[in-house]
């Protein structure tokens, strides 16, 4: 298990709307051969990204290798409110998870 891989905020809007970005720490390296040694490099990617607000998902994407290293993400979710928990959590192709909680300010 991957540790301290998220870090992001969750700002609630003058609209009501708020607003969460994040970024996560990750390689998502994609398989290649080594040109010097001719060995496989195998690929390492996050897979699924799941986030949660009052035990409901509120967002959630299936990535693959086409994704950048170190991903930044961000979404917009109506009905939540200042102090409020947006809980994230992310595993990769190789079983490796990463989870965090951001309170709504």
């Amino acid at each position: 298990m991957a540790t301290n891989t998220i870090k992001g905020r969750a700002e609630l809007g003058a609209n009501g709307v708020t607003v969460v970005r994040m970024l996560i720490t990750h390689p998502m390296a994609i398989e290649r051969r080594d040109a010097a040694t001719g060995r496989t490099i195998d690929a390492h990617f996050i897979e699924e990204v799941v986030c949660e607000h009052g035990g409901q998902v509120v967002f959630s994407a299936a990535w693959g290798q086409a994704i950048s290293t170190n991903p930044f993400m961000q979404f917009s979710l109506n009905g939540a409110k200042k102090g409020e928990v947006i809980a994230i959590r992310w595993r990769d192709n190789k079983g490796d998870t990463d989870s965090a909680s951001l309170t709504i300010i």
